[in-house]
């Protein structure tokens, strides 16, 4: 008995030796390399002065506690996907190092649903998440996991509710960049405290919705009065980048953005550039998640890119194969060990019973 555990000690080496491979490479490998080998640097030889850069956050949608597995198999569950967003966000801000977060909604996935008190946990949760922000310089518009909107008409008092965790300004200027928030969820109006746009500055709408393939009489009435050449949005957990015209909203072209991972353009007084932001969570049914990433210097050169995140499901599923493998082995390991003994014990009787008649 003694030999055989010492032989099952020797051999749980392997088995140990795979799973710690498998947690090194892609639980700490694979997103140190990511980085240095995907990531595209926004380096324009612009001083900070002349050129701003803007990290983009779409659709993070922390799991909350109704749509997600009950008990400990949900904390998991919650856990696991907290924990992809904050280190892929940890690594995306190291690397751009932003002077604006623009959060384009959708920032907690039962926000229209959740409690006051869970409201509360959700929201702690995003600022642990989310924890290298200075929320003084971050943009957050809500989406309609957060303050409803997508199966009924949101309710003013969930609305009131974020504002009140979130901030409620609409209108903000950084250097020569000036913001509007537009909530078309709402078809909200408070767009028009936007003053009239300075020959100096250029404006971007920030909206969870995207505007431009949305085209309806408050994209038709917003356009014309807050004159963007930006628009941000999100909603559709992918990325695109669509040109319309600047004087009302309507399409002109769509380029590829779904295979690309950057593009340039320069903004002009006849065009607005949307850009829809990828998801950040592995959680949304989509393989291709991601950050958006927009420098834009004062002679109106714009420069997009998108900073791709491993795929979370394919980690897991090769933890999952790993740990099948070590299963496999320990079984064929104890199946042998015993099928050895009984042979051993078989053979010593029947030595000992020829013996005795010999």
């Amino acid at each position: 008995m003694n030999v055989l555990l010492k032989k099952f000690r020797y051999s749980l080496k392997f088995p140990l030796l795979v799973l710690l491979v498998a947690v090194i490479v892609f639980e700490w490998l694979e997103y140190s390399v990511t980085p240095l080998l995907f990531w595209p640097k926004l380096v324009s030889g612009y001083s900070s002065h002349d050129a701003v850069k803007l990290l983009i956050v779409g659709d993070p949608q922390l799991i909350g506690n109704h749509y997600s597995p009950s008990g400990f198999l949900g904390s998991i569950v919650r856990w696991d996907a907290d924990r992809y967003v904050r280190k892929t966000f940890v690594l995306a801000y190291n690397h751009i190092k932003p002077d604006i977060v623009i959060f384009l909604g959708d920032n907690l996935d039962e926000g229209e649903i959740a409690s006051d008190e869970e409201f509360i946990s959700y929201f702690q949760r995003f600022c642990h998440v989310f924890q290298e922000v200075d929320f003084n310089k971050a943009l957050i518009v809500p989406g309609d996991n957060d303050i409803g909107g997508e199966g009924e008409p949101p309710q003013p008092f969930l609305e009131k509710r974020f504002n009140k965790f979130f901030r409620d300004d609409v209108f903000i200027r950084y250097q020569f960049l000036e913001f509007v928030k537009a909530n078309y969820i709402t078809h909200s109006n408070r767009y028009r405290v936007a003053p009239n746009i300075s020959e100096s500055s250029f404006r971007i709408i920030l909206s969870h919705i995207p505007l431009t393939p949305s085209y309806s009489s408050f994209v038709s009435r917003l356009i014309p009065h807050v004159q963007p050449h930006i628009i941000l949005s999100a909603h559709d957990h992918k990325s695109e980048h669509i040109i319309a015209e600047r004087k009302n909203g309507i399409i002109i072209r769509t380029p590829s953005m779904q295979d690309a991972n950057f593009c340039t353009f320069n903004i002009s007084d006849s065009t607005i550039h949307e850009i829809i932001a990828p998801t950040c969570s592995y959680r949304m049914g989509t393989h291709k998640m991601g950050y958006g990433a927009l420098e834009i210097n004062k002679s109106g050169e714009v420069s997009y890119t998108i900073l791709r995140l491993p795929s979370r499901f394919r980690q897991l599923l090769l933890h999952l194969f790993a740990l099948v493998l070590v299963f496999i082995y320990l079984g064929v390991f104890i199946l042998r060990s015993c099928f050895r003994q009984n042979n051993s014990i078989n053979y010593a009787h029947q030595f000992n019973h020829s013996r005795f008649f010999s």
